[in-house]
C-alpha cells in the first residue's frame, strides 16, 4: 500500500482520489492486462480523474462503466 501511494504522489495525484479510482475500477478488470494499464498512476484516464482537489465530504460513489480496452 504505501508503494502504491508514494508513487500517486511521485505522479502528483490525489491520493485519496487515486485509490477511489483504481478500486472502484479494479474488479473488472482483475484478469485483463489491457485494463489494468489504464488504472497505473501515468496512464491519461487516471491523470485526467486524479489531478485535482476533491471535496471528501460530498464525495460519493460513482456508478461507472467498465472501461474500454
Amino acid at each position: 500500500m504505501y508503494s502504491i501511494v508514494e508513487t500517486a504522489k511521485a505522479n502528483n495525484l490525489n491520493v485519496f482520489q487515486y485509490l477511489y479510482t483504481v478500486l472502484l475500477y479494479i474488479p473488472d478488470y482483475k484478469n485483463e492486462p489491457a485494463g489494468i494499464e489504464k488504472l497505473l498512476p501515468w496512464s491519461n484516464f487516471i491523470k485526467e480523474r486524479c489531478c485535482r482537489l476533491i471535496d471528501i465530504e460530498n464525495q460519493t460513489p460513482e456508478p461507472h462503466e467498465p472501461l474500454p480496452i
